[in-house]
C-alpha cells in the first residue's frame, strides 16, 4: 500500500512543526491534538479513532507513555490491516516492543522512530531519525521519514530505536552538565566563560552543541526547545534500561538528580539549559557576572 495520507497525533512543540513540514513535502495530513488546535495545512480531527479511518499511516509524537499508551489503544482499535504506525515518541523500550506486538496482531506495521533536532529540526524537515522496525516497514516508511527528517538510521528490531535514543539523551545531558558547570566555575573565577567555548571551538572535542548551549545560558535564553521536564522523563527511562540489563550508570543516575532538583524549583519549562540556574542558584553566583 502506497503512503499518501498520512495521521499526525500530537501537535506539541515538536509535532506540529513535523506535521507542516508533511504537508510541504506533499503528503496529506489529518491530525489529532489532545487540547483543539489548528495547524496550517493539516485538517484537524476530534478523535484518534477518526484519523485512523481516513489514512494510509499514522504517527505519534507525545509526551510520555501513558499519553502514548492512552492515543495508541484509541488507533488500533480503528485500524485495520495494511495500514503503517510510526511513533515518533520518546517512551519505553518496553512500550515500544509492546505496541509492535499489539499491531502485529492486528496486521499493522510497526515502528519505533524517536527523532533529534530539536524544534529547528523540526521546523525545517532535517530531522535524525532513529528507528526500530523489519527491512520491509523500513521501506515502506520511508515517505514519512522523508516527510520530517534528512537522515534515518535503522538501528534494529522494534525498540531498538528508542534504545539508542534514550542513550543518546544520556550523552547530550551530560554535555550540557559538564559545560554547566565548567562554565560557570570559570566565570566565578574571574574569568570570562567565552574562553572556555573558544578554546572549544578550536579543538577536538568541539560540537555544535557547546556552542549553541554555551552562548544561550550566557544570553539567559530559557525558551523550550527541549524542555527539563522531558529530559528528565527521558533519564528516569534510560536508568530503568540501565537496570533491566544489570549496567552500573552511576554518571546518569547523578544527573537525573541535578535535572530531578531543577524541576523541584519550579524550572521543568525551561529549555535543558535553564539547568545551570540550578547551580548557579547552589554557588551563589550568575554565569558571566563579574564575580562578588
Amino acid at each position: 500500500m502506497s503512503i499518501k495520507r498520512v495521521g499526525f497525533l500530537g501537535m506539541g512543540l515538536m509535532g506540529s512543526r513535523m506535521a507542516k513540514s508533511m504537508v510541504r513535502r506533499g503528503l496529506t495530513v489529518i491530525g489529532w491534538n489532545r487540547t483543539p488546535r489548528e495547524v496550517e495545512g493539516v485538517t484537524m480531527v476530534k478523535t484518534p479513532g477518526e484519523v485512523a479511518a481516513q489514512v494510509d499511516a499514522f504517527c505519534t509524537c507525545v509526551a510520555d507513555p501513558p499519553a502514548l499508551e492512552d492515543v495508541a489503544t484509541q488507533l488500533l482499535a480503528a485500524s485495520r490491516p495494511g495500514q503503517l504506525f510510526v511513533d515518533f515518541s520518546t517512551v519505553s523500550v518496553a512500550l515500544a516492543q509492546s505496541l509492535g506486538a499489539r499491531c502485529a496482531e492486528k496486521g499493522v506495521d510497526f515502528a519505533d522512530a524517536p527523532v533529534t533536532g530539536s524544534k529547528i529540526g523540526a521546523e525545517k524537515g532535517t530531522l535524525v531519525i532513529m528507528t526500530g522496525c523489519s527491512e520491509a516497514t523500513l521501506a515502506r516508511a520511508q515517505p514519512v521519514f522523508l516527510g520530517v527528517g534528512e537522515k534515518v538510521i535503522h538501528c534494529g528490531p522494534v525498540g531498538a530505536g528508542t534504545q539508542v535514543k534514550l542513550g543518546g539523551n544520556l550523552v547530550i545531558a551530560a554535555m550540557l552538565e559538564s559545560l554547566s558547570e565548567g562554565m560557570l566555575t570559570i566565570s566565578k573565577a574571574g574569568v570570562d566563560p567565552r574562553k572556555l567555548l573558544e578554546v572549544i571551538e578550536a579543538s577536538a572535542f568541539r560540537s555544535p552543541y557547546f556552542q549553541a548551549k554555551g552562548n544561550a545560558m550566557l544570553a539567559r535564553d530559557f525558551a523550550q526547545t527541549f524542555s527539563i521536564d522531558l529530559m528528565h522523563k527521558d533519564l528516569a527511562l534510560f536508568l530503568a534500561e540501565a537496570v533491566r540489563h544489570k549496567v552500573p550508570t552511576p554518571a546518569a543516575a547523578a544527573l537525573r538528580e541535578t535535572f530531578n532538583t531543577a524541576r523541584a524549583a519550579g524550572k521543568g519549562d525551561l529549555d535543558i539549559c535553564g539547568v545551570v540556574t540550578v547551580l548557579e542558584a547552589l554557588c551563589g553566583h550568575q554565569l558571566g557576572s563579574k564575580p562578588s
